[in-house]
């Protein structure tokens, strides 16, 4: 079974969000590029990403985020979030950023809450066994619904911030 990747790839364009707190943006501030990449292993043994139009259960796809200051001032309070698309699990610890950010991930992580929460990693959620008892436990990378980047530090002035993580498809 192959799945084509603009599938998963339209969820994820759909519902990038960018989030400026304190700042008054005009809709040219901030450019923003997305792009995703196979990952595959040479014959050498060596990790290489490429271009591909389709993508096998099992294979996994990098997805890579960029976005450039066009201000003549500092970004301050920026959140980069993405989705992690249905029919794929992100594989934790292969988040990467160029400039210093906390990164967290959502999911629902407490059964007495409604709805989704944000936590750094790694992440516990509490889960109510047959008994009804609560207890917690590390959280599944299947069960993470988005993740988020909030920058430490302001993006400067034709600065440019790059984002990635990785999902496996199911």
């Amino acid at each position: 079974m192959r799945i084509h990747i603009s599938q998963l790839s339209k969820t994820l364009i759909a519902s990038t969000a960018l989030s400026l707190a304190g700042f008054a943006a005009a809709a040219d501030a901030l450019t923003s590029e997305f792009s995703f990449r196979v990952v595959e292993t040479n014959a050498e043994g060596e990790e290489v990403l490429v271009e591909r139009e389709t993508v096998r259960p099992g294979e996994v796809i990098s997805y890579e985020l960029r976005h450039q200051n066009m201000t003549d001032g500092a970004m301050e309070g920026l959140v980069i979030a993405a989705p992690v698309p249905e029919g794929v699990s992100i594989k934790l610890g292969a988040e990467v950023t160029s400039v210093a950010a906390v990164f967290e991930v959502q999911a629902e992580m407490d059964p007495e809450q409604e709805g989704l929460e944000w936590s750094t990693v790694p992440a516990i959620r509490k889960v109510v066994d047959a008994d009804g008892n609560m207890t917690e436990e590390p959280l599944p990378e299947e069960a993470v619904a988005a993740v988020r980047w909030t920058l430490s530090e302001p993006l400067e002035a034709g600065d440019s911030a790059f984002n990635s993580y990785r999902v496996r498809l199911n």
